[in-house]
């Protein structure tokens, strides 16, 4: 079956935990044979390939962004970028023009979106609204709510009707999709709630990774005598209000050997945060900043890390770090929401939950004083969390379509209303 996943960013090469999901979607469907195209639909970067696998529609200069309209709403606008894309995008021919001509060229018989924010520019296609081709929305989040609290956190009040555009935007997607793939339960529950017609939970996984040959390997100005705490994330609103409630209170309470490290694009916000609110000089001394890293320093960083921190306060979905933190075996301080989706690995021994600034920073500092500890991750139930195990409900979703539209499927095996759950919420 023919499939195209279409998403609001490039997949080829991942650096955050959107595109790492979307990227192992398509690699587990194509081992498990299905014929997969791209199309993203983004913002550019330098670091987007130019390859006939995945076709990219760039945004970044849609005059759309130059208007009055979007220059109306300040702050909001880019906190709702993914959002406003498709707000221009419908509003710039060039793009739908593009758009078309790239959709039909791939002739799929599925449509697997990521994240909801191009149902707007796929519904106007006629092939869809007849349901000659079906879709699949494949969610990260529910992003209403998600959205919400990211204007709330950050005090924003957006102008009348843009919150009601992305309500009305997910609910119409939700209602109108063949299937709808979730990361945790709760998020299943909300999209059943809102109508859908079927509904799958695909956990977010990870990929096992050997890192025992990089101990003492480490990125300057990190030296081997250090004991250092590592937090990755990207740009991404609780990634930057996650360290700056737990991990930032803790920063004069390090002893003179110990680091905290920030790698990924959350590093610059975190710092220029640090700096607004007068605590610039906690990181004196004390806090690594390192930005976005390659795989090999990531792979690095992980080995020799005391311990792996994960300050997600908020959302909805679930996190791809926290599996990864997980599989790599090391010790680990993650708050509940961290744990969304993945309530069967509590009782790895590996793992400390803390939810306030106070148990957060203690369990912290006290991994930081421990000997360093070899990584365990033969837990019995980490296979669970292979990409290849979370992502087999949507392939079974999709095995069902596939049925269906060649008239294959037996009253043995129907389809139905599916609400499959890998790990509990």
């Amino acid at each position: 079956m023919r499939v195209l996943q279409l998403s609001t960013h490039s997949t080829l090469i991942p650096n955050h935990g959107g595109k790492l999901r979307s990227h192992h979607i398509a690699r587990v469907l194509e081992q498990q044979g299905f014929d997969v195209h791209r199309v993203a639909l983004c913002h550019r970067v330098p670091e987007d390939l130019d390859d006939p696998r995945e076709a990219i529609i760039d945004v970044k200069h849609m005059p759309f962004w130059a208007s009055r309209e979007f220059a109306s709403h300040q702050r909001c606008g880019m906190l709702l970028y993914d959002y406003f894309a498709t707000v221009g995008a419908l509003k710039t021919a060039r793009v739908l023009a593009e758009f078309d001509q790239l959709v039909r060229a791939a002739a799929p018989e599925v449509v697997l979106l990521e994240h909801p924010w191009t149902w707007p520019l796929l519904a106007r296609l006629a092939e869809v609204r007849s349901g000659a081709v079906q879709v699949i929305y494949s969610s990260q989040n529910v992003e209403i709510a998600l959205k919400r609290k990211i204007l709330d956190e950050e005090g924003i009040t957006p102008r009348p009707g843009v919150l009601e555009g992305v309500e009305t935007l997910e609910h119409d997607l939700v209602t109108s999709a063949a299937g709808v793939s979730a990361c945790t339960c709760a998020d299943a529950d909300t999209f059943l709630a809102w109508g859908a017609r079927r509904v799958v939970v695909a956990a977010n996984g990870g990929v096992r990774r050997d890192r025992d040959h990089l101990l003492n390997i480490l990125p300057a100005p990190l030296e081997p005598t250090h004991a250092f705490a590592l937090a990755v994330g990207s740009a991404h609103p609780p990634n930057v209000s996650g360290f700056i409630s737990l991990i930032a209170p803790s920063l004069p309470l390090l002893r003179p050997n110990q680091r905290v490290v920030l790698a990924g694009s959350a590093a610059p916000m975190i710092m220029q945060t640090l700096r607004e609110k007068g605590f610039g000089h906690l990181a004196d001394g004390r806090l690594i900043a390192l930005g976005p890293v390659d795989e090999f320093c990531l792979d690095g960083l992980i080995a020799n890390a005391h311990v792996l921190l994960l300050p997600v306060q908020y959302g909805s979905g679930s996190n791809v770090k926290t599996a990864e933190a997980l599989l790599s075996g090391r010790p680990m301080v993650a708050t509940d929401v961290a744990m969304r989706g993945f309530g069967a690995f509590r009782d790895v021994p590996s793992l400390t939950v803390a939810n306030d600034p106070a148990s957060f920073g203690t369990s912290s500092l006290a991994a930081l004083d421990r000997p360093y500890q070899p990584s365990i991750a033969d837990h019995p139930a980490l296979s669970a969390l292979l990409w290849e195990e979370t992502i087999a409900p949507l392939v079974a979703l999709l095995r069902g379509i596939e049925s269906d539209r060649t008239g294959e499927r037996s009253a043995a095996a129907p389809l139905a209303d599916v609400h499959q759950v890998k790990q509990p919420a």
